[in-house]
């Protein structure tokens, strides 16, 4: 029986896997893993079947404790607040010394080729989306642990209705700032966690190893996601070029975004469309 550590359990794509394992693939063994109490206690309180745990990966003992037991662990790091250089070694550190471990799974979200000496500074202080990615994987590599990487190279639909849904609600706008657009390839996060939960159910020498891009299948715009979501509600969305929503969401966190997107819309824009989703899922 296989038995998975999720290391950020409370998080969008930590919380969707677990739910993925727990609908599909019920023989699969759950400890989620949150930092502080009170997501110990949602976590319990959402997955009763499963073990949730206290465990900080600012922490080794923390970690230690929370890895010893089981054979896999998944590992999805937050944005802006994740220090990957102090982070991701003592998670390599935990599973060495818990021992054990068939297979550790990362999601990623890199551009293929893309690395931390690709990127000016004033990119990587934003501790945002790939920026991070970039410093972790080579120290995955570099540890001869079984890895297995889910890289969704794109953009996550969770982004969307944080950033626009009120105003296409509200005004029939669909607000954000031309510089940050892209013809990006979007992809569900209920699907990266189902790709995430195959893998993890699957015996690990079927993944270990590789590194899966995965893509949506269609690349989009705002305009062109505004003429969706008229057709969609059968109202005219508008779109409008403006940063007030975006800097109001965003507060203090507005202008290393804007210097991330200053990046994203070029890095992104040549990331290949794969099926890996499909082939991964069948469906």
């Amino acid at each position: 029986m296989t038995h998975v550590l999720i290391l950020g359990a409370t998080g969008n794509l930590g919380t969707a896997t677990a739910r993925a394992l727990t609908d599909h693939f019920p023989d699969v063994r759950l400890r989620l893993a949150s930092s502080r109490p009170a997501g110990v206690a949602k976590l319990q309180a959402a997955f009763p079947a499963a073990q949730a745990v206290q465990a900080d990966w600012y922490d080794p003992a923390s970690l230690l404790k929370a890895v010893e037991g089981t054979d896999k662990v998944f590992i999805v790091t937050p944005d802006f607040v994740t220090d990957e250089l102090q982070v991701t070694p003592n998670i390599i550190n935990a599973i060495k010394r818990a021992g054990g471990t068939s297979q550790v799974i990362r999601f990623t979200a890199i551009p293929p080729g893309l690395t931390a000496h690709d990127l000016a500074p004033e990119f990587l202080a934003t501790r945002c989306g790939a920026n991070l990615h970039t410093l972790a994987k080579p120290l995955l590599d570099a540890s001869r642990l079984p890895v297995t990487y889910i890289n969704a190279a794109c953009w996550i639909m969770f982004n969307l209705p944080w950033f626009v849904a009120n105003d296409v609600k509200t005004k029939r706008q669909f607000i954000m700032p031309s510089v940050s657009d892209a013809p990006r390839l979007h992809l569900s996060e209920l699907d990266i966690a189902a790709v995430a939960a195959r893998i993890i159910a699957d015996p690990a020498a079927e993944h270990v190893g590789q590194d899966y891009l995965i893509t949506g299948t269609e690349r989009l715009d705002y305009r062109q996601i505004s003429a969706l979501l008229s057709e969609v509600i059968g109202e005219t969305v508008t779109y409008v070029d403006s940063d007030s929503t975006l800097r109001e969401i965003l507060g203090d966190y507005f202008e290393p975004v804007m210097t991330y997107y200053r990046h994203e819309v070029e890095a992104y824009k040549d990331v290949p469309v794969t099926d890996t989703v499909q082939q991964l899922t069948g469906r």
